[in-house]
């Protein structure tokens, strides 16, 4: 039989179609220097071969785990094969991520995803059984300095109740909770997350007890808030 390009097409739909392959893995690599450079605004992801050193293409990021749904520990092979199945929708989707770990009770892997919107963050929160999950939007902030400063929001996104004893949300059913506009290493043994070796956590549950020092922040936000005019906006 001879493959004309036609029958060529008609093979690769068909392959994709049943899901045997992946056409690209979306999956990146990241320092946590690029990590805090994409919060100011000043770098932007790109593949492991080729870094993508463009400004302003990052505009969303999103954090969570398919691992532990429902807040139960699971065992390690079941969380093996839930992270499998995530970063293949990933890719399915063309979304980049990247690898992150962490502990919040148990120890879990998670991924910081470039660019989902609000819904797909819900979305997949839902889909994995995950309480929460975190979705931030790069912002413009206005001060009394010339320019207006860049950061982004971090907002903590409950998408099921906490536990097993309460009923599900609904399929649209979300709350935002809190929001955080910075992130702050941390030295603990739980509540964080890691990347290259670098451990962080976002206080939104308070940060009384952290020296400002340990701020990870696009600007200082002491001198923002002073100046602050209240004006927040997407960019």
């Amino acid at each position: 039989m001879k493959l004309t390009l036609g029958k060529l097409r008609n093979l690769v739909k068909q392959v994709v179609k049943e899901n045997r392959i992946v056409i690209a893995e979306e999956e990146i690599g990241m320092t946590f220097e690029q990590f805090r450079k994409i919060l100011s605004g000043n770098i932007n992801p790109g593949t492991k071969s080729s870094p993508d050193m463009h400004k302003g293409r990052v505009q969303r990021l999103g954090i969570m785990t398919a691992e532990n749904p429902r807040g139960v520990g699971a065992d390690d092979e079941k969380n093996v094969q839930l992270m499998k199945n995530f970063a293949k929708m990933l890719d399915d989707k063309g979304l980049q991520y990247v690898s992150i770990g962490g502990k919040y009770g148990n120890p879990e892997n998670s991924y910081i995803i470039i660019n989902p919107t609000m819904l797909d963050m819900v979305e997949f929160g839902k889909m994995y059984g995950q309480a929460v999950v975190i979705f931030a939007q790069k912002m413009r902030r206005y001060t009394n300095e010339p320019a207006p400063s860049i950061h982004f929001r971090f907002d903590y996104v409950q998408t099921e109740p906490d536990g097993l004893e309460d009923p599900q949300f609904g399929p649209q059913e979300y709350y935002v909770e809190r929001s955080q506009d910075k992130i702050v290493l941390t030295d603990d043994d739980d509540n964080y997350s890691e990347l290259d070796g670098t451990k962080f956590t976002i206080p939104f549950f308070g940060d009384k007890d952290m020296p400002k020092e340990r701020f990870v922040t696009v600007t200082d936000p002491e001198s923002e808030l002073a100046g602050l005019k209240g004006k927040y906006d997407p960019v």
